[in-house]
């Protein structure tokens, strides 16, 4: 798509916003039915062996096949609602349905607060309020409560979610505009974007994109866009010769069921 192109359906005339490229409309919330989404994830001790997620928990991230309400604890007692630390925290993912959903919760230091709302992916955490230290002062981690696998994990001082993961929301198709893909050392990294589209029964995970990189930042901007369909879920793993930290990100196009 031409950064100068404007669907029909999705454009309202004015020509102040015709006049702006195009993402950056859709960034500004002026084409209806089109978002952007940025991903980004790291993990400090990618290893030899297994793939793993690009994301702060480390391993691999397991993908639920039920919603369930959320734990979420931090290990600092300063991360509470009237606490130095964190005060607020908001989870954003999917309902039962793959639909957007999101809650903000109080937190309460080392205790555990369960959110009121179910998820079946969460894709990202972010500190909304926070007291003196102005974000969250020791690792808090949300854990699905069904299942107890890790849903996402904030370490100390970053205030969201590093999770080079997604799930398309139902009545969406995205568009992988771009991905990039660091090493913490100057080795060779194998990387690479898998998707698995859950409306298929048994559906195996593909690998759409494919990187072998050796130290240092490559990114890659499509210029014809993969294409991913509503209720897939996707995410950026890696491996190393040896232990190292490793980053990765993308950038979705989000269109809308009629746009």
């Amino acid at each position: 798509m031409s950064i100068n192109y404007y669907p029909p359906n999705a454009f309202d005339g004015s020509n102040s916003v015709q006049s702006l490229p195009f993402y950056l409309a859709v960034q500004q919330g002026k084409v209806a039915g089109y978002s952007m989404v940025n991903k980004f994830g790291y993990n400090s001790s990618i290893g030899s062996g297994a793939f793993e997620t690009i994301w702060e928990t480390g391993g691999q991230l397991v993908f639920q096949t039920t919603a369930q309400t959320v734990n979420v604890v931090s290990d600092d007692v300063n991360d509470d609602v009237a606490g130095t630390g964190a005060r607020t925290l908001r989870i954003q993912g999917l309902d039962s349905s793959f639909d957007l959903v999101e809650e903000t919760l109080d937190m309460d230091g080392t205790t555990t607060v369960t959110t009121t709302q179910t998820f079946l992916r969460v894709f990202r955490m972010s500190v909304e309020t926070a007291g003196t230290s102005e974000t969250n002062e020791g690792d808090i981690t949300a854990t699905y409560s069904s299942t107890t696998d890790t849903a996402a994990t904030i370490t100390a001082g970053n205030g969201q979610t590093l999770m080079a993961v997604y799930t398309i929301p139902n009545g969406y198709t995205g568009y992988l505009l771009s991905l990039n893909v660091s090493s913490g050392k100057d080795q060779e990294l194998q990387a690479k974007v898998i998707t698995r589209d859950t409306t298929v029964p048994n559906a195996s995970f593909q690998t759409r994109e494919f990187l072998d990189i050796r130290g240092g930042l490559t990114t890659i901007n499509l210029i014809a866009a993969t294409v991913i369909t509503e209720k897939t879920d996707m995410q950026i793993d890696a491996k190393a010769t040896s232990t190292s930290s490793a980053g990765a990100g993308f950038v979705l196009l989000l269109v809308q069921d009629g746009y």
